[in-house]
């Protein structure tokens, strides 16, 4: 409930200081913000032009995870640190889905049903995919891939529910992929995939990186 009502809040603060797609293009401020009309102008152009969701998504996370001024010779600022984490693909994902759309809305969810605890793989304990988890969201992971077990469903990357496929196909044992996947993402692009777009984690640390292994590892089907 309270990141939920976190994630409107920063809905609110994104329309009001002027942000959305067409590379910044901010319109009149005249425009009535505290309903929404600010994105709707901001975004319809884009949509008719026939921008995919996915691709407004990316444009929302990228201006709320790089602050900055958004419209030329205007006093409208991105503010910073408006969202972190998963508040970021929540903020992205409902502007993504209703600006530019008539007759959109988005309805609280139901609670989840309960589910199966997944067992941890040999070496890798239930904390260790846990901070995996975590990590596959703090750095963005979720915005370009699609992993059932993270709840995420992005187009930008391939999707890592298929991680085992790419393992075979690269000829590499699972978790040796997965870690050279991470640190030299250059080494092997699926195909149909261009390079230059996943960046390289070589810096992280090394125990979150056995983790972030250990949960892709355990969740590739």
């Amino acid at each position: 409930m309270r990141a939920s009502a976190a994630a409107a809040l920063a809905v609110l603060a994104f329309a009001a200081s002027g942000c959305g797609s067409r590379v910044g293009v901010v319109v009149s401020n005249n425009a009535d913000k505290s309903h929404g009309k600010h994105l709707d102008e901001s975004f319809r152009p884009d949509r008719e032009q026939g921008f995919k969701e996915s691709t407004i998504r990316q444009v929302v996370a990228d201006q709320i995870k790089f602050p900055g001024n958004y419209g030329a010779g205007s006093p409208a600022t991105m503010p910073k640190d408006l969202v972190t984490g998963e508040g970021v693909d929540d903020v992205a994902a409902y502007v993504a889905y209703v600006a530019g759309q008539k007759g959109v809305t988005v309805a609280a969810a139901a609670a989840p049903a309960p589910t199966t605890t997944q067992a941890p793989p040999p070496g890798g304990g239930g904390e260790n995919l846990a901070a995996g988890k975590q990590a596959f969201s703090d750095k963005g992971c979720n915005a370009c891939h699609t992993l059932a077990a993270a709840g995420s469903s992005g187009t930008i990357g391939p999707d890592l529910d298929k991680l085992k496929t790419y393992a075979k196909a690269a000829k590499m044992p699972l978790e040796d992929f997965i870690r050279e996947s991470i640190v030299d993402p250059e080494a092997y692009v699926e195909k149909g995939y261009p390079k230059g777009v996943m960046p390289n984690f070589s810096s992280l640390p090394k125990s979150t990186l056995d983790a972030l292994v250990a949960f892709l590892a355990a969740s590739a089907k």
